[in-house]
C-alpha cells in the first residue's frame, strides 16, 4: 500500500494514526470514508478492487479503538502475511486456523480471552464448534471484520457454506462495529451480504471498478497447441519486464503449462501452484515468486488472494474463467504499482463445455449424494479413503465424490481424520433423505454458476469495450463515472493487442481477403464452425468436408491458394476484432456481428492487415463484391453495452 491521495487538513487523529502505525501521509481513494464509518460504529460494506487497500480499512480502526478486532478470512496465506506484517510493527496479532496444532489453538484462544490480542485472524471453519463463539460472547470484539465477504452470498462467485454461520455469530456476539470487505460484488451480491450478516442500514462504499492501467484482451485459440504457442510468445514478449501470473482451470493444466514454460524459460524462472501440492511445496512456490526468484507462476485460482507483488506486469488466463468476478479479481493482480500492465485471456470453443461439466460435478444431485452416503455407511466405523469410496459408490472419479462429501460435511454427517480417511458420523441417520440437505438450494446454486458462466461468454463475445463490459456487470456505467477514451483493450484499440497487426494500411488484396472471408461467414451464417469454414475457404477436400454441401457452396475455394490453417488464422483474427462471433456451446458455430456485416457489405472499410500467414500467397479471387448488401438479420450479434469513445489508431 502507498499513499496516492493528498488532502490538506488540520490536526486529524485518523491521519495521525495512519502515519504513526503505517507510515502513510494519506489514504488511497475511498479508504478514508470507509475508516470513518467503521470508527463511527455504523455497519459498513466496502467493495474495493484488489490493490486498493481493503486490509487497512479494518487494521487502522483496530489499532485506534480499545479492545480486540476479529478478522474472518478464508485465506491462510493472507492471514499469515498480515499477521507477520503486524507483528513486525509491534502489534499483538494472532491467527487461529488449521495450520496450528490443537494445543497452539487453545493457547491463542486463552490469550485472546485475557485481552492480550489486538487482532485475531480466524478461518470461518472455526465457528463450526461453539468454543470460539462462547469466548467472543464473553469478550465481544470492538470490531468484527469479514474479508472476502462475497463468500457469504450463495449468488457470489465463491460461495462457502462456512460463511453462512457468520450472520448467526454476529447476532450472538454483538460486536461494537461490523465491516464486510470484498473486491468483487454485483449489486445482487451486495444486498445478499447485508441480509445474511444482518447489517441494518449499512454504509455501502463502492470504489471504482475501472482498471485504468490495464490493457485487456481476449484471444480465440484453435486448441491447446495454439494456446501454448500464444502463451509462450506473450511471455517471451514481456522480456524481463516484471512478473507474470498464468491461471489455468485445473491442477493437470497447471502442470502442463508450467512444463511448457520451464522448457522455454528454464526451471528457475517458473513456479507452479495448485491445491494438489502439499503445503510445503505450495509455500515454497509462493515464496520463490514473492522473492522474485521465479518470474512466472502458473496456478489455479487458489493462488493470488492476499499475495501482493507489485511488479506483476501481466496476468494470463489460459482457460476461460468460470465467473467475471473471479476474472476481474485475478486480472487485477497485474499492475498493482499502477504502472501499465496487461491481461490476456486465451479461450477455445471447448472451454465452456469443460466448465459446464465442472459446475455440474461440484453440485451433485440427490442420487449422487445418496450413493456416496450409502457407500460411506457400508464402510463402517473404520471409514475409507475417497478413491475407494468413489469405487464403492459406483462412480467414475470426476470430482463428484468429493463434492458429495462436502455436502454431507455441511450437515455434520461426515468425520475426517488426519490420514485422509472419511467415515459417517455415528449419530447420523441411516438414509440420506433424513439428513438436513436442501437439494433445491444446491440446484439454485448450480443454476447461479451457469448464469455467471453465461456472463463470461457474453463478455468474451460482445463487440464492446472490455472495460465498459466489466463495469456494466458490476452495476457501474462507464460514461457516467469516467471521461475520456478507453484505457486500452482489444475492442477499442485492436492495433495495440498482442498478435494484432499495426502499421501500414491494408492492400487491395488484403481487403479482398477480409471481405471474402466475411462474405462466406455471412452466407453460411450460424451453420458451421471455424474449422469447416477454413477448409471450405481454402478449397480443401479434407475428411472434415467429406459429403458436406460445403463442397458445392459458392464459398468453396474462395481464398485458394491459402491453406486451411492460413484461412483459420484469418477467421480467428476476425473473431478477435469483433467482426465474427463464435458460439461457445457444445457445437460452436460462426456468424457475423453487425460490425462484420457492415464491413462485408462495404458500408465499413477494413483498416487492418490480415495475419501474416494469411497474406503470403497472391492472387486471391475478389468474390466478395456479390455479397448481399441488405441489413443484417435480427440474429446478428450486436454491441451489448454502451458505446465508448475509442482512441484513434496510430
Amino acid at each position: 500500500m502507498s499513499a496516492t491521495v493528498t488532502t490538506e487538513c488540520a490536526a486529524d487523529p485518523v491521519r495521525d494514526a495512519l502515519k504513526r502505525y503505517f507510515g502513510f501521509d494519506d489514504f488511497h481513494a475511498g479508504q478514508a470514508e470507509v475508516v470513518e464509518d467503521v470508527l463511527s460504529g455504523r455497519p459498513t460494506l466496502a467493495i474495493m478492487p484488489t490493490g486498493a487497500g481493503k486490509s487497512l480499512c479494518y487494521q487502522l480502526p483496530a489499532l485506534m479503538v480499545p479492545g480486540m478486532t476479529v478478522v474472518v478470512s478464508p485465506l491462510i496465506a493472507l492471514m499469515k502475511d498480515q499477521v507477520d506484517a503486524l507483528r513486525a510493527r509491534g502489534v499483538a496479532a494472532e491467527v487461529l486456523n488449521s495450520t496450528l496444532a490443537p494445543e497452539a489453538q487453545q493457547e491463542v484462544a486463552v490469550r485472546a480471552a485475557r485481552g492480550e490480542v489486538k487482532l485475531l485472524y480466524v478461518a470461518p471453519e472455526r465457528f463450526r464448534s461453539g468454543g470460539l463463539v462462547r469466548m467472543l460472547e464473553r469478550c465481544p470484539p470492538a470490531l468484527f471484520a469479514v474479508d472476502e465477504a462475497h463468500c457469504i452470498s450463495q449468488w457470489g462467485h465463491d460461495f462457502r457454506p462456512d460463511y453462512v454461520r457468520i450472520g448467526e455469530v454476529i447476532e450472538r456476539v454483538r460486536p461494537q462495529r461490523v465491516l464486510a470487505c470484498t473486491a468483487t460484488a454485483t449489486p445482487e451480491v451486495r444486498a445478499d451480504i447485508a441480509r445474511v450478516m444482518g447489517l441494518r442500514d449499512p454504509a455501502v462504499h463502492v470504489a471504482g471498478f475501472l482498471r485504468d492501467n490495464l490493457y485487456l484482451e481476449a484471444r480465440l485459440c484453435s486448441g491447446d497447441t495454439d494456446r501454448t504457442d500464444r502463451l509462450l510468445g506473450f511471455v517471451r514478449g514481456q522480456g524481463e519486464n516484471g512478473a507474470v501470473i498464468v491461471y489455468a482451470s485445473t491442477r493437470k493444466r497447471v502442470e502442463r503449462f508450467a512444463a511448457e514454460l520451464v522448457d522455454a524459460l528454464g526451471q528457475r524462472s517458473v513456479a507452479a501452484y495448485h491445491a494438489g501440492m502439499d503445503d510445503a511445496a505450495r509455500t515454497a512456490a509462493q515464496e520463490r515468486f514473492m522473492r522474485g526468484e521465479a518470474r512466472v507462476v502458473v496456478a489455479t485460482n487458489a493462488f493470488g488472494m492476499g499475495v501482493d507483488r507489485s511488479d506483476v506486469r501481466a496476468v494470463v488466463h489460459v482457460d476461460l474463467p468460470r465467473t467475471l468476478e473471479g476474472y476481474y479479481q485475478e486480472v487485477g493482480r497485474a499492475g498493482r504499482d499502477r504502472k501499465p500492465a496487461r491481461g490476456l485471456l486465451l479461450h477455445a470453443a471447448g472451454d465452456v463445455r469443460l466448465l459446464e461439466r465442472m459446475i455440474d460435478q461440484s453440485h451433485p444431485d440427490e442420487a449422487r449424494v445418496g450413493a456416496v452416503w450409502r457407500a460411506l455407511r457400508r464402510a463402517g466405523d473404520d471409514g475409507t479413503e475417497v478413491e475407494r469410496l468413489t469405487h464403492a459408490a459406483g462412480q467414475e472419479y470426476d470430482g463428484q465424490t468429493e463434492a458429495a462429501l462436502r455436502v454431507l460435511d455441511g450437515v455434520g454427517a461426515v468425520q475426517r481424520d488426519g490420514s485422509g480417511r472419511v467415515r459417517a458420523h455415528p449419530e447420523a441417520p441411516e438414509s440420506a433423505r433424513d439428513l438436513d440437505i436442501d437439494f433445491a438450494a444446491l440446484a439454485r446454486r448450480a443454476q447461479g454458476e451457469h448464469d455467471r458462466l453465461r456472463a463470461v461468454r457474453q463478455f468474451v463475445q460482445a463487440n464492446v469495450c472490455r472495460h465498459a463490459g466489466l463495469l456494466s456487470h458490476f452495476g457501474e456505467r462507464y460514461l457516467e463515472k469516467h471521461r475520456g477514451p478507453c484505457p486500452g483493450c482489444d475492442r477499442c484499440d485492436p492495433a495495440g493487442a498482442a498478435g494484432a497487426t499495426a502499421g501500414e494500411p491494408p492492400s487491395p488484396d488484403d481487403i479482398a481477403r477480409i471481405r471474402a472471408a466475411l462474405a462466406a461467414v455471412g452466407d453460411l451464417d450460424g451453420r458451421y464452425g471455424l474449422r469447416k469454414l477454413s477448409a471450405t475457404l481454402a478449397g480443401s477436400k479434407s475428411k472434415d468436408l467429406a459429403g458436406s454441401p460445403l463442397l458445392r457452396s459458392d464459398a468453396f475455394g474462395l481464398l485458394r491458394p491459402l491453406s486451411a490453417d492460413a484461412c483459420f488464422a484469418l477467421l480467428r483474427d476476425l473473431v478477435d476484432r469483433g467482426l465474427v462471433a463464435v458460439g461457445l456451446g457444445e457445437y460452436p458455430t460462426a456468424s457475423l456481428t453487425r460490425e462484420g456485416w457492415d464491413m462485408a457489405s462495404g458500408r465499413d472499410e477494413p483498416d487492418f492487415k490480415p495475419p501474416l500467414v494469411a497474406r503470403t500467397s497472391p492472387g486471391v479471387a475478389r468474390k466478395a463484391a456479390g455479397f448481399r448488401r441488405g441489413a443484417p438479420p435480427e440474429s446478428a450479434p450486436a454491441i451489448a453495452a454502451e458505446p465508448v469513445r475509442r482512441r484513434p489508431r496510430a
